[in-house]
């Protein structure tokens, strides 16, 4: 058996969620597939394919951790950019808010971590290899 592909899978209260991933990362839009227990919104760029499930019924809110990294268990995700000024800037006018950085981290290589608006933590590296 080989690993054909990973996919990260978000649950959210509604598709703002997916409004945002597409519109800071422009990942394209791929069609819905909807169910009885709810709307899976799929977002793709080369290497990445992002899913929002949005329930039929109304999901409870988790409490993001503070730093995100105080909690075990999946609590970010990773995205390689070319231009992480950019995602910043799109990502504070779409309701995300930076939490660290923007750093450097070595040569040419530069961190930020965002809090997207249901408050997933979203480290951005720009310059790595």
């Amino acid at each position: 058996m080989t690993l054909q592909r990973v996919e990260v899978g978000l649950v959210s209260a509604d598709a703002a969620l997916v409004e945002f991933f597409a519109a800071v990362f422009e990942l394209e839009r791929l069609p819905a597939v909807r169910s009885g227990s709810g709307v899976v919104h799929r977002l793709e760029a080369p290497g990445t394919r992002i899913k929002v499930m949005v329930p039929s019924r109304r999901p409870a809110s988790a409490e993001p951790a503070e730093p995100f990294f105080h909690l075990t268990g999946v609590r970010y995700l990773t995205m390689y950019v070319d231009d992480l000024d950019g995602i910043i800037e799109r990502g504070v006018a779409r309701g995300g808010r930076v939490r660290h950085g923007p750093m450097d981290v070595g040569p040419g290589v530069r961190v930020a971590v965002l809090q997207d608006p249901d408050g997933n933590a979203i480290e951005v590296v720009d310059g790595a290899p």
